[in-house]
């Protein structure tokens, strides 16, 4: 055991020495010193058990000696050496770090070992509390900061929760697709401090191409040309259908940019997908990642609100023109009906009034001579053309029957179908011949130009009639006076193209898509004046698709135009059985 000595008082320092050379089981190694400063070069070089130390020094005196001593070893016990006049200031020293005292005029060896032997133990016990409270102190520290990094994550958990929550109200105000998405791009952009976001959605069959929308810091940085010159080099990689996708990080594409690419996944698989550009310097952290994919997941679920939305609101349109057809239809045959059989009425009526008047007639000019009686001219003239009005009211009338009659048979695919050649030229002429005087009647003009070469098409005569006639009608009914209506045909590789053309008003473009449909009749503010039933047009369509046609109308600088295409060669009636009279090679 190696003791440091520090006494300047040598009978005392002997004496210490003699007391504890009697102990002879234990081993003591002594270093004397006088002074306070050898002391502390001691212990600069030499490590000792214990410092046996006297307060009163040539170099120094009082609380500081130890002061000095234990700035310099701190970790080496110190037991104090005092007379019994500084007993009072060695218990000071006691309360200041001494590990005990001793009175010199009471020393004796077994005191001496023992109180050498309490303030090493007492000294190992102090080291090893305070090595325990600085672990203490340093778990302490170490629990503060896992504390402090807890509540960051839960701060930014509630913030990033927040965040989500402001967005997808936001989201879901709206039902209009383009506002939602210019929310998206806008909210992450701010939240997430991006300097680019946009959001795209893929094509779909009612899209041109795929529509993009986005948001930037710098309205007037071309950043958002290069970030879409990126994902059209990628394409195909971002619309893979996989729910394993996960956002991409392009650093290595463009310079001093990271791009962030998420997916918005629909029903289906991938509708579009959102991307965020920041500086190189910036990576996106797990947090924000997981941000933008919960704002993708709300904008798929926004978006197909929206289009649900959009959807249901176009049934109800559809709807709506249903019902209004279906007045139409309501109204039209109850006009169509009721005018022939009231004028049917009348004209009966009138025949018997002047029944009646002939008889009275016939009675006063009968002689007794003669006994026979005379019929007024003029009386037979009138009755003549009453009954002309009953003959053009029943005929009206059993047209409008035969009309619906005949697009129920077709629509059933029950009518029948005899093909035979046609030779357009001739046939055309036919058809056009009884129209002649009418449009010279009405003030008209009929051109007809039929390319002579044309060769004979086989095909159902009577059906293709009824569509020309149909077509003809239609133009003399809408064509102004001095208007004019042509008639004209030519080949194509294996079809024939018939076009029916007439001056008339122009068709609003949305009106055109329904001038087949059945009962229609063009927005005008006299919805009678042309008369008619409405099932004109629509009888063409079902008659052209049945002898497997097609047919097609336009309507520019103040003509409309019915073009009929018709196959050169016979193709299968979706009348099933059909009859085929083949009459020619």
């Amino acid at each position: 055991m190696k003791i440091l000595l520090v006494e300047d008082n040598l009978a005392d320092a002997e004496f210490l020495q003699e007391i504890l050379s009697e102990f002879g089981d234990e081993q003591f190694i002594f270093a004397h010193v006088w002074r306070v400063s050898e002391a502390l070069k001691q212990l600069a070089k030499t490590e000792f058990d214990v410092v046996l130390l006297d307060l009163s020094l040539p170099d120094s005196w009082g609380l500081e000696t130890l002061m000095q001593v234990q700035t310099q070893a701190p970790t080496i016990p110190v037991v104090i050496l005092t007379g019994s006049q500084d007993e009072e200031q060695a218990i000071e020293a006691v309360r200041k770090g001494a590990q005990d005292y001793l009175l010199k005029g009471q020393l004796v060896g077994a005191l001496l070992v023992r109180a050498i032997h309490h303030a090493i133990e007492r000294n190992h016990t102090l080291e090893a509390l305070r090595r325990s409270e600085e672990r203490f102190q340093t778990l302490a520290a170490e629990l503060d900061l896992q504390v402090q990094e807890r509540t960051r994550q839960l701060q930014r958990a509630l913030e990033k929760e927040a965040m989500l929550n402001r967005i997808t109200e936001k989201l879901r105000d709206s039902l209009d697709e383009r506002q939602i998405l210019q929310t998206a791009v806008r909210e992450l952009a701010v939240a997430l401090e991006s300097d680019y976001c946009n959001a795209t959605l893929y094509p779909t069959s009612s899209q041109a191409g795929a529509m993009c929308y986005e948001y930037a810091q710098d309205r007037e940085s071309d950043l958002g040309e290069t970030i879409r010159q990126v994902l059209e080099i990628y394409g195909p990689l971002l619309h893979q259908d996989c729910v394993q996708f996960c956002p991409l990080f392009l650093d290595e594409l463009t310079e001093g940019m990271t791009i962030l690419v998420t997916p918005i996944f629909g029903e289906r698989g991938a509708i579009g997908n959102l991307c965020l550009c920041k500086p190189a310097q910036d990576r996106f952290s797990l947090t924000e990642i997981a941000l933008v994919e919960q704002v993708a997941s709300q904008c798929a679920i926004a978006v197909r609100q929206a289009r649900l939305y959009q959807a249901s609101l176009a049934q109800v349109q559809e709807l709506e023109r249903l019902n209004r057809l279906k007045d139409d239809f309501l109204s039209t045959v109850s006009h169509e009906l009721r005018t022939p059989i009231a004028n049917i009425k009348m004209a009966v009526q009138i025949l018997e009034m002047v029944e009646q008047k002939r008889e009275q007639e016939s009675s006063a000019l009968t002689t007794p001579l003669e006994g026979r009686e005379s019929k007024p001219p003029h009386s037979l003239d009138r009755a003549e053309g009453y009954i002309k009005i009953l003959r053009e009211e029943c005929d009206r009338e059993i047209r409008l029957i035969d009309s619906i009659l005949e697009l129920q048979r077709l629509e059933a695919g029950i009518e029948p179908v005899s093909v035979t050649p046609v030779v357009i030229q001739e046939w055309v002429g036919n058809v056009v011949a009884p129209f002649i005087q009418k449009v010279k009647k009405t003030q008209q003009i009929l051109d007809v130009d039929i390319d002579p070469g044309l060769p004979p098409i086989l095909c159902d005569s009577d059906i293709l009639q009824r569509i020309l006639t149909e077509l003809l009608e239609n133009a003399c009914k809408y064509t102004p006076a001095q208007g004019r209506i042509t008639i004209t045909a030519h080949c194509d590789c294996a079809r024939l193209h018939l076009q029916v053309s007439n001056s008339s008003l122009e068709i609003p473009p949305g009106e055109l898509t329904h001038v087949f449909d059945k009962f229609y009749r063009v927005p005008s503010s006299d919805p009678w004046k042309h008369g008619g039933t409405g099932l004109g047009l629509a009888l063409v369509r079902k008659q052209t698709e049945y002898i497997g046609g097609q047919i097609k109308v336009t309507n520019a600088f103040g003509e409309t135009c019915f073009t009929l295409e018709l196959p050169l060669s016979p193709m299968q009636s979706v009348s099933e059985p059909c009859e085929r009279v083949n009459t020619g090679s």
